[in-house]
């Protein structure tokens, strides 16, 4: 009987190595079944082999979900910074999955206290070392470096203060109480990463429009509130 593999062994093994819970002992037994037995991998046809299928398809599915959804805030030095929450440790993964995406930019990750950055650009071979994890002190210093490497940088017109702002106006423009589907929502805006994401105007768009939907609030509603609260 033959099976049908979407991964290699050491494919499967390098993301399962990821996982929250994979141990020192865990990744040992792993790198084992590599080079001696990879089909139990491959074909998930024992229960260790099972397991580090289920904990690499765990990790991937989070740096498939938040490089894809994750909002950027682009920066003039060509420098791209997102903030998210993790299950598992894939802060550097992320990064390396949105650097070749946006390849002509550093993207700049900030995961609780710490920071994960990458770029595919040939013209930046190491960044400097911050004495400080704190996220304005990191950007601020990661800005200075990359303004004295790249000559082009981005207009004005591109770089936004506070993107959520488009992003609220867009919603506020386009959504219509009568179309709202549920299963279309969950399917393009997963709520796993509305959270996950920092995706702060579709939260507070679900809890107020769809959770509280019984009270027929409209997203008129939500804004107007949002606004009075500012005030």
């Amino acid at each position: 009987m033959s099976f049908a593999c979407d991964l290699t062994a050491t494919e499967y093994v390098l993301a399962a190595k990821n996982h929250i819970d994979s141990s020192n002992g865990f990744i040992k037994n792993a790198e084992y079944l590599i080079d001696n037995n990879p089909h139990e991998i491959t074909t998930g046809c024992t229960e260790f082999g099972r397991l580090i299928k289920k904990r690499a398809n765990s990790v991937i599915r989070e740096v498939r979900l938040l490089a894809s959804f994750m909002r950027l805030k682009p920066y003039p030095e060509m420098l791209l910074v997102g903030r998210c929450e993790l299950e598992h440790h894939t802060g550097q993964l992320i990064a390396n999955s949105l650097s070749r995406r946006f390849n002509m930019f550093v993207v700049l990750i900030f995961v609780e206290e710490n920071y994960f950055i990458a770029t595919e650009r040939e013209d930046v071979t190491k960044f400097p070392n911050l004495l400080s994890n704190k996220e304005n002190y990191v950007v601020r210093g990661i800005c200075e470096f990359l303004g004295n490497c790249f000559e082009v940088r981005l207009t004005p017109d591109l770089v936004r203060e506070d993107g959520d702002l488009l992003w609220e106006k867009y919603y506020e423009t386009q959504f219509l109480q009568q179309r709202l589907n549920m299963n279309q929502f969950r399917r393009f805006i997963p709520k796993y990463v509305m959270k996950k994401a920092n995706m702060k105007v579709e939260s507070e768009f679900y809890e107020k429009v769809v959770v509280n939907s019984k009270n027929n609030r409209i997203l008129e509603d939500f804004f107007k509130m949002s606004t009075e609260k500012e005030n």
